[in-house]
């Protein structure tokens, strides 16, 4: 017997179904109504799925009439069912998050948590821009008349040229592809202060001009929180980033070519992860000052400082000084830094008992003119397994350290003595993938994925 439920003008569902070896025959009451009782023409009259979304209900509540007939949660015709922090329909007919700013055509700002930006909550910047409102039809060409708005977003497109000091402000600074913030004239480039809660995301800052001035900097006694993700610091007169108090974190991005140190930390919080800070003449990461706290994990520190030369440094890779209780320097790629070998190794000099720095590479590290194990690392912090090898009588199988752009991922030549070798770390590697894809982490910042 076969039973049948029945909406009005088609049938719907089927709720039970009972084969026999006889045919359904002309006087069962389940195919009464049917062209001669015949359950055959009744199978075939059944549709195979819904054809309208009056049939669908939360959180499939679209029917793909021209498509697969079944419920889903949006389709090309019905994107406006995605909403929030879901705003995108895919090509799978799921919602999720835009991961671009050209995929919310309204306002063109994709925000870091996957919604689309209301227009009128962001002020625009572009070069030529000659609006005094910033908004999208008419953006203004300077980056601090935007922060001037006091509106929670800004979006900068192409080269803004600008000086902007942000005092107890919360603002978030998104940029198109390309975008950039420079200067022309003697001065720090981006000056935070205060309690200013402060994200910046894809924005190149370069090339602040003349003194010793550094491209970002949090002002002494500040108390502001600050997010650089996806971000370039280059080719600055002084630093590149320098902070003296609040909390900076760093993430997925590069500090590289300045003249200075490439960050420079004397209090506050600091944070670097996942980030490459390379070829900065005055060295690569400089932490020092009584109760200054550090997560520096995950990143490669490369090429920094110079060891001949009126320019030469006394500082390579890195020098972390403060002995802060649960503050790490670990499973960094630290290489081929150079220094005068005056106060510190060339790779990393690490001088705080109760720090832990296991995990690393330090690697091919020059003082003056040597390049042994025993000139990689320096200082009492808890090295672990850490591994400090001489570049002349080692080969790691990077992909390509001596050729720029250097690459120091990890390859199937790289020896056992890094490949699982790491233990338990924290965190995803250089490239966001997940730590450990074997029985233990890889050493440095990049974990090789099979």
């Amino acid at each position: 017997m076969l039973q049948r439920t029945i909406k009005t003008g088609a049938w719907s569902a089927v709720a039970m179904l009972t084969l026999t070896a006889a045919a359904c025959g002309s006087d069962d009451e389940a195919c009464s109504g049917a062209p001669n009782n015949n359950c055959a023409e009744v199978d075939a009259a059944v549709p195979s799925g819904c054809t309208s979304s009056a049939e669908c209900a939360a959180p499939t509540a679209v029917c793909d009439v021209g498509g697969t007939a079944t419920c889903v949660a949006c389709t090309a015709g019905e994107a406006s069912a995605c909403t929030g922090t879901t705003p995108v329909c895919g090509a799978d007919n799921t919602c999720g998050g835009c991961t671009s700013h050209a995929a919310c055509a309204a306002s063109d700002v994709c925000l870091p948590t996957g919604a689309c930006a209301d227009a009128a909550t962001v002020a625009y910047v572009a070069p030529g821009g000659s609006g005094t409102t910033c908004t999208q039809a008419a953006p203004c060409n300077k980056l601090g008349a935007a922060l001037m708005t006091d509106r929670p977003y800004v979006k900068m497109t192409g080269t803004i040229n600008d000086q902007v000091t942000l005092t107890n402000q919360t603002v978030t600074v998104l940029a198109d592809p390309g975008a950039v913030l420079t200067d022309t004239t003697n001065g720090v480039l981006v000056r935070i202060d205060g309690a200013s809660q402060v994200s910046i995301y894809d924005l190149a800052i370069q090339d602040a001009s003349g003194g010793t001035n550094p491209g970002l900097s949090l002002q002494t006694g500040n108390m502001a929180t600050v997010r650089l993700e996806r971000v370039a610091v280059s080719g600055h007169a002084g630093a590149g980033i320098t902070m003296s108090g609040g909390t900076l974190t760093v993430t997925g991005s590069t500090v590289s070519g300045n003249q200075g140190v490439g960050i420079t930390a004397s209090g506050g919080t600091l944070t670097v992860t996942g980030s490459t800070v390379s070829g900065n003449q005055g060295g690569g990461l400089d932490v020092t000052g009584v109760g200054t706290s550090f997560e520096i994990t995950n990143n490669v520190i490369s090429y920094n400082g110079v060891a001949t030369g009126p320019a030469a440094t006394t500082l390579g890779g890195g020098l972390v000084a403060p002995n802060t209780p649960g503050s790490r320097f670990a499973w960094n790629t630290v290489a081929f830094n150079r220094n005068s070998g005056a106060l510190s190794r060339g790779g990393v000099t690490c001088l705080g008992a109760m720090v832990q720095a296991p995990g690393n590479i330090v690697y091919g590290n020059t003082e003056a003119t040597t390049t042994s194990d025993a000139t990689q690392t320096g200082g009492s912090c808890g090295f672990g397994n850490t591994l400090a090898l001489g570049s002349s009588a080692n080969n790691l199988g990077f992909k390509s350290p001596l050729t720029s752009p250097f690459d120091f991922h990890l390859t199937a030549t790289t020896p056992t003595t890094v490949l699982n070798a790491g233990g338990a770390c924290t965190g995803d590697d250089l490239d966001g993938d997940t730590r450990p894809q074997g029985g233990a982490c890889d050493l440095g910042a990049d974990e090789l994925v099979p």
